[in-house]
């Protein structure tokens, strides 16, 4: 169904349409502020194409109808409480910082399962992989990702996300519509504004709930990636003691500089050309918002450093494999034969090095001392060489 003439206070209408595409009328509880929040602002600060403002629409549509997937497979599958989640690994870190070719390469090795994109629209227990291709929430995430990229092809380039590959487990926190996947998803400061002051605690507990019923009936170990997890470190380790975390780095005024334009190409397939507006004002949330998650984390890992290994950039870019081999030997994991040549074979491939992602610092007004004095304790703690 189309979207309204007007966001806001549109929640019945929404749960109506929720409820025609997905049959179902339970969407759990706690989430209507954030989804009050999210809708107000649609119509307030974004300045939507016509199919962006259709885009948006299905992204909140498809967000909702993912909720009452949940709550009626929660009560389907009860055997999904006693789902272990033992010894996750998690990759964290600034954004841009290889955190996603990291995770996609060890998604390879069949000893893991992960959170695959299109699941996260339908959370259920993970069915076998010769059956996606006709699955209804398989292909309506299919055609929403075609819809994006086609929008604004630059998406692709910035950051692969394909439906049948591992995604970031953002994806389930968007459910709860107090996350900052709602912050950054086109021009939203109004929501910005408001999740700063919330708490993402119920967001986070309710991603792990979704994990163990995606892999209730499969015993493999978990391997997840979200960068804003750096923030979530304490919640981590309280909640799975064991969590296997490693921490990617990177010159931060390149991460910096690479997200703002990633969140720009993002921007323009709802926003065209009038995404440039807000260009200049995203750079220096963004270095604020990763430096907050960063200091937020530090003395959650300060007391836990057992659980950690970090991963530079440019070391993994120049040996992929050596990376993994410590990767592995710090956290006792074995390296197959097959998941070997599987890896050889994505890194031959290179799907995350297609096309040209470029930016540079003052079209998102930023500077490089600016990054550098609000870093500064972040690049003398893990040894980061920044550039000139």
């Amino acid at each position: 169904m189309k979207a309204p003439e007007r966001f806001d206070r549109s929640e019945d209408y929404l749960h109506e349409v929720a409820h025609n595409i997905s049959g179902l009328t339970d969407f759990g509880s706690g989430y209507m502020d954030g989804l009050r929040v999210c809708l107000a602002c649609m119509d307030r600060d974004p300045d939507f194409t016509p199919a962006g403002r259709e885009l948006a629409w299905d992204a909140v549509v498809m967000t909702l109808v993912s909720r009452a997937i949940a709550e009626d497979n929660w009560k389907k599958f009860p055997e999904w409480r006693d789902a272990p989640i033992s010894k996750p690994v998690l990759i964290t870190g600034l954004p841009r910082t290889g955190t996603t070719a990291l995770h996609k390469l060890m998604g390879v090795d069949p000893q893991f399962q992960g959170v695959e994109n299109w699941i996260t629209a339908s959370p259920m227990p993970r069915p076998p992989r010769d059956t996606w291709a006709e699955d209804p929430g398989f292909l309506r995430a299919m055609r929403w990702l075609h819809q994006q990229h086609s929008e604004s092809p630059g998406v692709a380039i910035a950051h692969n996300v394909v439906a049948d590959e591992l995604d970031e487990q953002l994806e389930l926190q968007r459910q709860s519509f107090v996350s900052n996947r709602w912050a950054c998803t086109w021009y939203s400061p109004s929501y910005d504004a408001w999740w700063q002051t919330q708490d993402e605690h119920p967001s986070f507990l309710r991603e792990l709930d979704l994990m163990k019923l995606i892999g209730c009936h499969d015993e493999r170990r978990w391997l997840l990636k979200n960068p804003g997890s750096i923030g979530m470190l304490g919640w981590w380790l309280e909640s799975v003691p064991d969590v296997c975390v490693i921490q990617t780095h990177r010159d931060p005024v390149k991460s910096t500089a690479s997200i703002s334009s990633t969140l720009q190409h993002i921007h323009a397939s709802f926003e065209g050309e009038a995404a440039e507006r807000s260009r200049r004002l995203l750079g220096p949330r963004e270095m604020e918002k990763w430096a907050h998650m960063l200091d937020a984390g530090a003395p959650h890992r300060a007391r836990s450093e057992a659980n950690f290994f970090d991963v530079h950039h440019a070391d993994f870019h120049a040996d992929p494999m050596g990376t993994i081999g410590k990767i592995y030997d710090r956290f006792g994991l074995h390296l197959s034969a097959e998941a070997e040549e599987l890896m050889a074979a994505r890194i031959a491939e290179n799907p995350e090095g297609h096309g040209l992602h470029t930016y540079d610092l003052d079209s998102f007004g930023l500077n490089r001392e600016m990054i550098v004095e609000r870093y500064s304790h972040y690049i003398e703690r893990y040894g980061i060489e920044v550039a000139d």
